[in-house]
């Protein structure tokens, strides 16, 4: 049996007790978790595109439809009211998948921190939830329960939600953003918040972006990397330093790329000939580089495999193999790299951790995994079903229940209105 298969052994049988004859062993002091297969029931099926925020998560379904769960404090499950309260803090949630309060038919959707946006499949940009520095791109109230347009006379490619800002590519190849500006996150020369979405200072064209904390990366059509906002300078003491970076700038050291993820203080992205690279910082092992050191320079994660696909959180990272399964590396401290226990303790807390991409349990393939500012993991499995695994305190693992750690991957419900 492999590493991945078996993460602890057993430590032997701790005794026998002699009982009328029989021989009762009693339990193992050490557990052993086997790697069996997880088979998703037909009712979790239908989805084709799912983004994981901060404490919820978004799908779109096939034919369109659009719903979200966990944590609804901020309107970003896009929901309206909440039926139900989680956390010890009574937070409004929905511990499974509910529709959107829209009747618009939707192709994409990215999650940020507190809020949401999706694109239509005429390409129209919709966002919501919290609004408190302009993330939305509208000059409305706190927060937006409900889906509203975003320039409702432009058309767009991409949306990145990131924590208190968005971008998106139109159509045209411009990237836009607005909402905070600190650091330089809106690419535009400076480091104002902006309600209005405007182009990132640059005649590159793109056709994808995406948005972490303060900071954007977008792929250009020639497959060059280009980024903005915060970058990282280094880390002591258990704090990150970063600097501003108002204009996008092209990321030396990787050409071709396919595939990019921002996280709040690292990066990851993928190259055409299926290599992951990653760089920033690196405190607790979400570089998948066997080390904590951090790098300014792209460096590929240690492994075999060839990616398709990665998505970095907020210091855990995963990536899509070209086979079909799912890999994840760095904080595993409420189960979001999919395995029970690693056998790694990273950082200064000493958190449950893996240095290196190591195998998601359940023997699943899947077709996309996506995690982010929080600390849960969602995958779309090859017979379209999602499953979530890490933190669902507020239910944002879409299974019924609110845990404060799963580290096998379970099935999201049937969508209900």
């Amino acid at each position: 049996m492999h590493a991945q298969s078996r993460i602890a052994r057993f430590a032997g049988l701790a005794g026998v007790v002699l009982m009328g004859g029989c021989e009762r062993p009693t339990a193992p002091t050490v557990l052993v978790y086997a790697d069996r297969p997880i088979i998703p029931p037909v009712t979790s099926r239908g989805w084709v595109a799912v983004s994981a925020g901060a404490a919820h998560t978004c799908g779109v379904r096939l034919g369109g439809g659009l719903y979200c769960w966990g944590g609804n404090a901020s309107g970003q499950l896009g929901v309206g009211t909440s039926r139900g309260l989680c956390t010890r803090r009574a937070t409004p949630c929905e511990a499974g998948p509910r529709a959107v309060a829209s009747t618009l038919r939707f192709a994409t959707v990215s999650a940020g921190q507190r809020h949401t946006c999706a694109i239509t499949v005429d390409r129209a940009l919709y966002c919501w939830g919290e609004n408190v520095q302009f993330q939305l791109g509208v000059e409305r109230e706190v927060f937006v329960p409900r889906p509203s347009a975003v320039l409702p006379d432009a058309r767009f490619l991409d949306v990145g939600a990131g924590v208190t800002h968005t971008c998106a590519v139109r159509t045209n190849g411009i990237v836009y953003c607005w909402g905070e500006g600190t650091l330089g996150a809106l690419g535009r020369g400076d480091t104002a918040s902006s309600v209005i979405p405007a182009p990132i200072a640059t005649s590159q064209k793109f056709i994808r972006v995406r948005s972490g904390r303060l900071r954007s990366c977008a792929i250009a059509i020639d497959a060059t990397l280009w980024c903005w906002g915060s970058e990282w300078e280094s880390s002591s003491g258990g704090f990150d330093y970063f600097h501003t970076r108002s204009t996008p700038h092209r990321i030396d050291g990787i050409i071709d790329v396919t595939d990019v993820s921002v996280a709040s203080s690292s990066i990851c992205a993928v190259t055409r000939s299926g290599a992951t690279h990653c760089w920033e910082a690196n405190g607790f092992a979400q570089l998948g580089l066997e080390s904590l050191e951090g790098t300014m320079t792209p460096t590929p994660v240690h492994s075999t495999q060839s990616f398709s696909a990665v998505t970095a959180g907020i210091i855990q990272t995963c990536g899509l193999a070209v086979t079909g399964a799912a890999l994840c590396w760095g904080n595993n401290s409420f189960g979001q790299l999919g395995v029970p226990r690693p056998g790694e303790h990273c950082g200064p807390a000493a958190l449950e951790c893996s240095s290196r991409p190591i195998g998601v349990f359940g023997q699943l393939q899947f077709s996309a995994i996506t995690t982010g500012p929080g600390n849960h993991t969602c995958g779309i499995s090859t017979d379209t079903s999602i499953l979530c695994w890490g933190l669902g305190s507020e239910g944002q693992l879409g299974d019924g229940f609110t845990r404060d750690r799963q580290s096998l991957p379970v099935p999201v419900l049937a969508p209900s209105s």
